[in-house]
């Protein structure tokens, strides 16, 4: 039997002005966000940022990454905590869905490959 008075909390803290569902990122109508192809197993995006391009809080599912032009981009995650990442020209690699914001700390091109389920 619970005798202390603390709420319980399910799931990550989340800072109040940060929404916690899922957001297409794609409900913004961002110019530097393109559908390049989508079926009922995948969605591929064109991510083609100017320097200093910011995107709202937004979510991805499972998603293959390839880089076209490379550069460093700064992502800020739900908790609050921030990582710049430098993006390689002709690197690929697998990332788990996240839901973050991001800003394009130099112009950048990427090609992002969602994976339904």
């Amino acid at each position: 039997m619970r005798t202390d008075t603390a709420p319980l909390v399910a799931g990550p803290l989340v800072p109040p002005s940060l929404p916690t569902s899922v957001q297409d990122v794609m409900q913004y109508g961002l110019s530097h966000w393109t559908v390049l192809t989508e079926n009922d197993q995948a969605r591929v995006l064109r991510f083609a940022p100017e320097k200093g391009v910011k995107t709202p809080v937004h979510s991805h599912p499972s998603t293959v990454l390839y880089v076209v032009k490379g550069g460093r981009v700064r992502i800020t995650m739900l908790d609050g905590s921030i990582q710049e990442k430098e993006y390689k020209p002709g690197a690929a690699f697998v990332r788990a869905a996240e839901t973050h914001s991001d800003e394009a700390v130099d112009a950048v091109e990427l090609i992002l490959v969602e994976l339904k389920n």
